[in-house]
């Protein structure tokens, strides 16, 4: 797994901070998100970057990828926001007989934590531009 920081006061809910390409990328965890058991990070552990509207660089610790699929639209079939919290399961899929279900990256942190993670993110990309040579 790739090196991350620990800065002092780190929040529960983060693991610590990547470096990818320069830019402070908080990681999540997504066990303490949603309140499973706990996973202590391994050598392998996985970590899945969101990139886009809902968050800039931030990564997702996960304890396993089995399998990445391209699906049509047509595969997802619709949640009620009042089936998860926060409505953070936007759909479902059927893959091999088996619904799983699709989170979506906007609802996975409530609106006051993810400006307490954007904040938090700023700060670590501050103290990484810091600590990175001047360049002439």
């Amino acid at each position: 797994m790739a090196e991350l920081a620990s800065p002092p006061g780190l929040p529960h809910l983060l693991e610590g901070i990547l470096n990818l390409a320069g830019s402070a990328a908080p990681v999540l965890r997504l066990d303490r998100l949603l309140d499973l058991p706990e996973q202590p990070p391994g050598l392998y552990s996985m970590l899945i970057v969101l990139k886009g509207a809902a968050y800039d660089r931030v990564a997702i610790l996960v304890d396993r990828v089995i399998e990445i699929l391209s699906l049509p639209e047509s595969a997802f079939l619709p949640v009620s926001k009042d089936d998860s919290f926060n409505g953070c399961a936007g759909a479902a899929v059927t893959v091999r007989g088996e619904v799983v279900h699709v989170l979506s990256p906007a609802r996975i942190l409530l609106e006051k934590e993810r400006r307490a993670l954007a904040e938090f993110q700023t700060m670590a990309q501050r103290r990484l531009q810091d600590w990175s040579p001047q360049q002439p």
